[in-house]
């Protein structure tokens, strides 16, 4: 179920002076540092031990392997684009989505969204989904758990003054810890991961982009790219031309959520009910 949208109108909250200081990055471009890749990098790697839904939902009870999502014909993907918005490039991948028939979910960094109501809206608008990225994109793990709540609260403030309604939450650069998935929780929201990076924020190429997608999608993949980039963008008509011919259907990331906890969750039978007797069942002997 989704949570239901808190009042547009509601008024700021104070920020805690952590944030203040906090400064998101220039027009919503994020340069990731060799530390912020060992982290994406060991997220990949984690997640190949798990099923996927945990790769996705890092406090999920439950998880589907992959040998059951094949067996059961499931391939079900989801676009997910972080950081921004740009005010070209985010535009461009908008249009290519709705080119090309494609629901998509959006992380946008809440302090530059609230510059670009427009397009958050024309997000909304054409059926996309918007998440939550935090308001600053900073690690969030060192911020106490008063600032920790302002950067997710506040961002949902934002995004909801322009028609969104965001129920996922992606800690900055995959960055979470205990703490920070609760506050995500007491929110309403899910904390969400991925578990293909396409390290289009690495490579900056459109060719590489699309060569790592033939190699790394897999059944039911969860794709992180981001809305920042003129190589993703140029990359994004044949990124969805290699996962249609691989026979993925896209979903939003929560459309996925959803149907992937109905694969995971057992069928409950009702014991009261009595069985149905079978069509060619033999009469019952008299005595």
């Amino acid at each position: 179920m989704l949570a239901p949208i808190a009042s547009a109108t509601a008024a700021p909250i104070v920020p805690p002076p952590s944030v203040m200081a906090a400064v998101p990055p220039l027009d919503g471009t994020v340069i990731y540092t060799e530390e912020d890749a060992r982290t994406m990098a060991d997220i990949e790697q984690h997640g190949r031990t798990k099923g996927r839904l945990r790769s996705v939902v890092p406090d999920s009870r439950i998880d589907v392997m992959p040998a059951t999502l094949k067996r059961e014909g499931w391939n079900l993907c989801a676009l997910t684009f972080d950081d921004g918005p740009h005010r070209t490039v985010t535009r461009q991948i908008l249009e290519v989505l709705n080119r090309e028939g494609v629901r998509a979910t959006y992380f946008p960094v809440g302090r530059v969204a609230q510059h670009q109501g427009d397009l958050i809206r024309d997000f909304v608008t054409s059926g996309h989904e918007i998440g939550n990225h935090s308001l600053t994109h900073s690690d969030l793990r060192v911020m106490p758990v008063e600032a920790q709540r302002y950067e997710v609260a506040e961002t949902n403030r934002i995004l909801r003054s322009f028609g969104a309604n965001p129920v996922l939450f992606r800690p900055p650069y995959g960055r979470y810890s205990l703490s920070l998935l609760g506050v995500a929780r007491n929110e309403q929201m899910n904390s969400v991961l991925w578990t293909v990076d396409t390290r289009d924020w690495k490579v900056r190429n459109a060719d590489k982009i699309v060569e790592h997608i033939k190699t790394a999608a897999g059944t039911g993949s969860v794709f992180l790219m981001h809305s920042t980039y003129p190589s993703t963008a140029e990359a994004l008509p044949r990124v969805i031309a290699e996962l249609r011919a691989k026979g993925c259907e896209f979903v939003t990331l929560t459309q996925w959520l959803e149907r992937m906890r109905e694969l995971a969750l057992p069928k409950i039978v009702n014991a009261g009910m009595p069985t149905p007797p079978a069509a060619n069942a033999a009469p019952a002997a008299r005595n």
